[in-house]
């Protein structure tokens, strides 16, 4: 489990306000416009995961999961079906966290083992890179990785070393945003969950300002009570993952340990 400090965990609860308020800021990034997110379907799961990374990939989902209720996998789902197809178990060996593919090339984090594993689209290890920093979340934007590692950074790496080619500091307003989660490049601009809240905000990675975000609270409102009764069971199943399909145009987005993946589209609010 990750540990926050009191101070970090405070940080983190004045978010909610910050992000719905429209008043006038002092300096930093202008204040973030609401968007809200339109489900348009779900699809049920055949088998859990601690879902710690998310991604489109042709017809099918490509998902890692960490340790917590589990073991670090890398999976495949069918949108259509909700089956889960395991391309490789890791058991207990590492903590598996965020996932993004690129040039036909799967990478994957580890939490605090600081490595980062790359695999061909069956499963199959390539090679394996050292990782300075924690690992979180991470995407791409067609040439460089992108990472994060709890911190208020967005961390650009070169694919074929890891090596760390330039970071840039988020701000909500003028405040950083911490603990940026799971991640999303679309359209030039990166989706992240934010750990421990029912919020995705939309950065854009030029100027490191949170330019939306949305508040995901009617997600639960559409789960069954079944599910109701399982996530209440261990506050680490939050909401955590988001994938995007370019050809649809359509969000999937889910949680830790969820029995549900959304699919659906997010809305600026006028």
């Amino acid at each position: 489990m990750r540990a926050f400090s009191l101070h970090s965990l405070k940080g983190l609860a004045v978010l909610v306000p910050l992000l719905l308020c429209g008043a006038a800021h002092a300096q930093g990034c202008p204040a973030p416009k609401q968007m809200t997110f339109q489900v348009e379907s779900q699809i049920k799961r055949d088998v859990l995961g601690f879902t710690q990374g998310l991604e489109v990939r042709g017809d099918k989902l490509f998902e890692s999961t960490g340790l917590i209720a589990g073991v670090t996998r890398l999976t495949t789902i069918d949108p259509r079906s909700g089956k889960v197809s395991v391309l490789a178990n890791f058991g207990q060996s590492f903590f598996g966290e965020g996932l993004t593919i690129l040039h036909d090339q799967i990478y994957q984090l580890s939490w605090k083992e600081h490595a980062v594993f790359v695999y061909d689209l069956k499963g199959k290890l390539v090679r394996r890179m050292q990782n300075p920093h924690e690992g979180w979340g991470l995407t791409n934007d067609g040439t460089n990785l992108i990472f994060t590692d709890g911190g208020d950074q967005l961390y650009y790496a070169n694919p074929a070393n890891f090596q760390i080619i330039r970071s840039v500091p988020v701000r909500l307003r003028n405040m950083p945003l911490q603990a940026m989660n799971e991640l999303e490049m679309v359209d030039g601009k990166i989706y992240s969950n934010v750990f421990l809240t029912w919020l995705i905000v939309r950065i854009d990675p030029r100027t490191g300002c949170v330019e939306a975000g949305a508040r995901l609270n009617n997600l639960w409102d559409r789960m069954s009570e079944e599910e109701h009764r399982h996530i209440e069971t261990d506050s680490n199943f939050v909401l955590n993952g988001i994938a995007f399909d370019a050809a649809r145009k359509l969000f999937y987005v889910t949680g830790k340990d969820w029995m549900t993946i959304f699919t659906g589209h997010f809305v600026d609010s006028k």
